[in-house]
């Protein structure tokens, strides 16, 4: 726990459930894409953490998700899977396909969704999602009612929704999805705690919150302060536009600021980041919190200096919590406590006065400035290159060149 954890609230729970979306929304960043392998791989990887259920694809829109998911069920995977649909039959049915075991039922809830993008009412969208809720429930599966646009919904159309669709024992979780990321944490609690009131306490608020304004993490933890028991995270935050609420963040907070429980093991998540990095090819910064690479790694003079005196001057959350090491860099801006640090440690340790540490300072201040940046100028074109090449997707030319094939052969 940190040394100032966060005063108790009377709604927050003693433990959360964690659901994984980064096979299903993290691959829905632009230009990203999994080969099944790298999904059954990023799944088994994520149960043996601890996490029990994965928002596993979208089988309904992608014959390789329902192959993914079926390679997941055969080879496996400890996880119970979830698979997202629409309230359509062919939705629901390849959900069945894929061997799912809860669906994820989104529909979108704002009037601007329900009316500029799908031409419906407020009523007939939530006779859709009846028909759907009823669907699944006749398959056999787990159900989950996602309020897709739920923050910028009218909060009476959501509470309708709930007394209409979340009958006792047949929904497990109400997902209230920020899918444009606008929320901010005080009106996150505001509508956990108003959904809440009307819910049976058999079914749980679950947050899918969206990092637009770099608050998706932030959402993420008021609505499980407002009683939210069950979030949802992508690892390294990857997802549409500017990603999801971060997993590693997320439980980082959890574990050491709200101290709330979740069932993941923290020293898996450096190797879930890493994975996921790889295949995504979504590169972290060096600065990503939690898992990123200097984190735990300390330059400053005034820093090392207070840090080796006491490790809590400036570092609340341990590195052995996630399996990983603190480090001291000499650098431009070290100072003499880290250049005896170093000699002490030294075989056999040197001992060095005041003036020695001082010329000593001052020789690795100017080695680094004599340092050559053009690594860094290739570094960042490569980095631009790879994006514009690998992340773009492929060009519009092919469904022209397609569609004229086609064409020429009788057909559309």
């Amino acid at each position: 726990m940190a040394d100032t954890p966060l005063a108790a609230s009377p709604t927050r729970p003693a433990a959360v459930e964690v659901i994984d979306c980064t096979l299903r929304d993290g691959e829905q960043t632009p230009g990203v894409w999994f080969t099944v392998e790298e999904k059954v791989h990023l799944a088994r990887l994520l149960a043996d953490a601890g996490i029990g259920l994965l928002d596993a694809g979208f089988p309904g829109a992608s014959g390789a998700d329902l192959d993914a998911m079926q390679e997941m069920r055969q080879s496996g995977v400890a996880a119970r899977l979830g698979a997202t649909a629409r309230p359509l039959r062919q939705d629901i049915a390849a959900a069945g396909k894929a061997q799912a075991d809860e669906v994820f039922l989104f529909m979108p809830t704002s009037d601007l969704r329900l009316r500029e993008t799908l031409g419906i009412t407020r009523d007939q969208a939530a006779h859709l999602m009846r028909t759907g809720v009823d669907e699944v429930l006749g398959e056999g599966m787990g159900l989950n009612v996602v309020f897709e646009d739920a923050t910028r919904a009218d909060p009476a159309h959501l509470i309708r929704l709930v007394d209409e669709l979340c009958a006792p024992g047949t929904v497990s979780r109400v997902i209230l999805a920020d899918s444009v990321g606008c929320a901010h944490p005080a009106g996150m609690r505001t509508l956990v705690r108003a959904l809440a009131e009307r819910l049976d306490p058999g079914i749980a608020i679950c947050t899918h919150a969206h990092n637009d304004y770099g608050l998706a993490t932030a959402n993420t933890l008021a609505a499980v302060d407002a009683g939210a028991r069950a979030i949802t995270c992508t690892v390294n935050g990857i997802g549409e536009r500017a990603g999801n609420a971060d997993l590693a963040e997320c439980l980082a907070a959890l574990t050491h600021l709200y101290g709330v429980r979740h069932g993941v093991l923290a020293e898996r998540l450096p190797e879930l980041a890493g994975f996921v990095e790889r295949a995504s090819g979504i590169h972290m910064s060096a600065t990503k919190p939690v898992t990123g690479y200097n984190v735990y790694r300390h330059e400053s003079g005034v820093h090392v200096d207070s840090m080796l005196k006491d490790t809590r001057s400036y570092e609340v959350l341990p590195p052995a919590w996630t399996g990983r090491e603190r480090g001291y860099v000499l650098g431009k801006h070290s100072g003499a406590s880290l250049i005896r640090h170093i000699l002490r440690q030294a075989d056999p340790p040197r001992d060095v006065d005041d003036e020695t540490a001082r010329r000593l300072v001052d020789v690795v201040k100017q080695a680094v400035e004599r340092k050559d940046k053009t690594r860094y100028e290739r570094a960042y074109a490569a980095k631009e290159a790879f994006m514009v090449s690998a992340l773009a997707g492929v060009s519009p030319e092919l469904v022209i060149t397609e569609y004229d094939r086609l064409s020429s052969e009788g057909g559309t």
